[in-house]
């Protein structure tokens, strides 16, 4: 079985664009070439393409702009301005490959695939576990592969079946492919979409993503706490989560917003009104040291950008004292990610 990246070359419009990029690329080429009406665009590009949640909408008559391309909405006939979703998966963008061919749109997909059959060399090399390694044993486990296809092989297999560990990929390409990223899953986007639907149901919520992760994997601090299979899966889900949220995040919101994100991850967890970290006598700087971690796996180094003691803002509008700059690596991010 092979892995497939998602990039795509689009003749005459781009090169080695994701399907957010391809979808928007395509729609916006195709208006400004038919200076169609609201109606001549849904029937060009209808909602069942994208599936439940709409494909083109007003811009005026948008209910949740984290599902739509917010900063680039395109002006068809009589002046409307319309946004297009950037709600893309593995199987509705093969729907909408199949309907903008009939376009004439030519397109190839460019993405390098990685093999996931077994080797048979060497079969000890794939003998491992990630829902029982730790971080640290995991990062241990890579320092002794012997057999590089068969190591990613089971390790992709792993991931597919455990989507909560699917940021143990970023740490196997941050050491062994030097920061380029080159594994992925297939499943990947459809736990994004997941996950995000997930957190904008929060509404206003507004809890930090250590909170947030704790809930989603049904989770309690006991367990985390003290249980080490439990504390190996939140972990690894904080890293998943922490990549979903900055990918996703930086289509839509501006950077003092993205930083405010960022920071949350060094305040502590409430729980009716008070202080679980507290309440548990052991502080939160393992939240802290764990968050700074897997902003380095996602390539963000949090050392990178210390400076002088500024407050920043955090989701839930308190104010932080703090010696890195978030607004200079939200701006990064985001950067990265469009």
């Amino acid at each position: 079985m092979s892995r497939d990246y998602t990039k795509y070359t689009v003749e005459g419009l781009g090169e080695n664009l994701n399907k957010r990029q391809l979808v928007l690329e395509i729609v916006k080429d195709w208006a400004s070439k038919n200076n169609p009406s609201f109606d001549e665009i849904q029937a060009a590009f209808p909602d069942e393409v994208q599936g439940s949640k709409g494909f083109i909408v007003k811009e005026s008559e948008v209910k949740d702009p984290k599902r739509f391309n917010m900063k680039e909405p395109l002006s068809i006939k009589n002046g409307l301005h319309v946004v297009v979703s950037n709600q893309w998966g593995s199987k509705n963008v093969d729907t909408f490959l199949n309907l903008v061919s009939g376009l004439g749109y030519k397109i190839e997909k460019v993405s390098k695939n990685v093999s996931t059959e077994k080797s048979t060399n060497d079969e000890s090399s794939i003998e491992f576990d990630i829902t029982k390694l730790s971080l640290r044993d995991f990062k241990k486990l890579l320092r002794d592969i012997k057999d590089k296809a068969s190591f990613e092989a089971s390790l992709l297999k792993q991931v597919s079946r455990n989507i909560d560990f699917w940021s143990y990929l970023l740490v196997y390409d941050h050491i062994i492919n030097e920061g380029s990223r080159i594994l992925s899953v297939d499943n990947m986007d459809e736990a994004q979409d997941v996950f995000l639907a997930e957190w904008l149901e929060l509404g206003d919520a507004e809890q930090s993503l250590a909170q947030f992760v704790m809930d989603k994997i049904d989770m309690n601090f006991d367990e985390v706490h003290l249980n080490k299979d439990q504390r190996i899966h939140y972990v690894a889900s904080f890293g998943s989560y922490l990549y979903f949220c900055m990918m996703n995040f930086s289509y839509e919101i501006d950077a003092e917003d993205m930083a405010a994100f960022l920071a949350s991850n060094n305040h502590s967890m409430t729980r009716d009104g008070k202080d679980v970290f507290d309440t548990h006598c052991c502080g939160d700087d393992w939240i802290i040291d764990m968050a700074d971690e897997w902003q380095r796996y996602c390539g963000f180094d949090p050392a990178d950008y210390e400076g002088d003691y500024v407050e920043v803002r955090v989701i839930n509008g308190d104010y932080i004292e703090t010696s890195i700059n978030y607004i200079s690596m939200a701006e990064d991010v985001i950067a990265q990610f469009e």
